[in-house]
């Protein structure tokens, strides 16, 4: 029952999204980042990239969900628990890896930009990370 409900959750955000999208960026509708709002051409294809993402992965957990209510898997809801975050997050970092695409073709990734996957820490003694 989680997938239906996190599902159904999903793809009414996408297509409220569909209907009436995000004019300017905003902390309390539509889709938000730091490479979102670097300029409205990458706000605006943000908003056009999440709500698709939304509906797709909104519509994959509903039928998901049905399917594991149809073949009486409900039992094993703590599997459910803990896998249904995954497609929470997956909009969100296809949604980025697209934004970077769009801005390094267009040369206009921000100077300060650090893709989260190229950040390495070096460790020290004790339990902080050097800088």
């Amino acid at each position: 029952m989680i997938y239906l409900a996190c599902g159904a959750i999903m793809l009414a955000i996408g297509v409220i999204w569909l209907f009436s999208p995000a004019k300017t960026p905003n902390r309390m509708y539509g889709y938000l980042s730091y490479l979102a709002s670097v300029n409205k051409d990458s706000f605006a294809y943000a908003q056009k990239w999440a709500r698709n993402y939304f509906i797709l992965f909104g519509a994959i957990q509903i039928i998901l969900g049905i399917i594991i209510h149809l073949l009486n898997w409900d039992k094993f809801f703590i599997l459910w628990l803990l896998t249904f975050y995954l497609f929470i997050l997956a909009p969100i970092i296809l949604t980025e890896k697209k934004l970077q695409d769009f801005l390094k073709k267009r040369g206009e990734l921000p100077h300060d930009y650090v893709e989260p996957d190229k950040i390495k820490h070096q460790k020290v003694k004790g339990f902080r990370d050097k800088k």
